[in-house]
């Protein structure tokens, strides 16, 4: 039985996805290591450690990211480890699920889930109810036989931030997305666009990464291809027509 909420939000994310060109993917298994999740408009993401399981972002609405995880088995409580993109809710909000994590975020992104927003922002923040612990740029986490370092990407919000796993894994939450395998920034519930561009110009001068994860386009294995337009921008102090 399909409940009216549940169709009424069903209508809705199809029309947002429309109207921002949002491209979630399917829930599934993409390598042995990272599950990807679809949570209405938004994926989270699993990555296995051993026997820890590690998340990005939590998605949207609690009860079907935990319909989304018994899919492919993945039972809630055996997630360690949570880090958060940022604070918006549709990747906060399944975070209740997670009743045994450590949850990580930007330190500059706290404002946000103490309730201080600005009027123009579209998109809430839920106060984390919990214990969490604040990262900073290039600090460093280790689970098991992983490392995960954050790296400061402000301007979607002000703490958001992208983590690199393995020095190959990067996921980005909603610091980019991907249009025709190439990274851009989009104006649309982006609170610095000027800032945004810089944190990408940023990121395209990482090395080595493998594969490139978004929340709301997909995922890359592609990496050059994605930031090459970004790091001739960084050169000249620029930024490409598209963007």
């Amino acid at each position: 039985m399909v409940r009216l909420g549940d169709r009424i939000t069903g209508w809705l994310s199809k029309a947002i996805d429309r109207k921002y060109t949002l491209h979630a993917l399917e829930t599934g298994r993409i390598t042995d290591k990272i599950y990807v999740f679809k949570t209405d408009t938004a994926n989270f993401y699993v990555f296995r450690s051993g026997e820890n399981f590690i998340c990005f972002d939590t998605g949207y609405r609690p009860f079907l990211s935990r319909e989304e995880l018994k899919s492919l088995n993945i039972d809630p409580e055996r997630v360690t480890h949570v880090f958060l993109t940022h604070a918006d809710i549709d990747h906060v909000w399944g975070l209740r699920l997670f009743k045994r994590a450590a949850v990580y975020l930007s330190e500059d992104e706290e404002p946000l889930i103490r309730g201080i927003r600005p009027l123009k922002s579209a998109i809430r923040s839920p106060r984390l109810r919990r214990p969490y612990l604040l990262l900073r740029d290039n600090d460093v986490v280790t689970v098991g036989p992983t490392s995960v370092r954050a790296i400061a990407t402000p301007g979607h919000t002000p703490g958001s931030m992208a983590y690199l796993v393995d020095g190959t894994y990067l996921f980005l939450g909603d610091t980019c997305k991907l249009k025709d395998g190439q990274a851009y920034a989009g104006k649309h519930y982006t609170m610095d666009y000027e800032t945004q561009k810089e944190s990408i110009r940023k990121l395209a001068g990482l090395k080595n990464v493998d594969y490139v994860f978004t929340a709301h386009s997909g995922y890359t294995q592609d990496f050059n291809a994605a930031f090459d337009y970004w790091k001739e921008a960084g050169k000249t102090g620029g930024a490409p027509g598209l963007f």
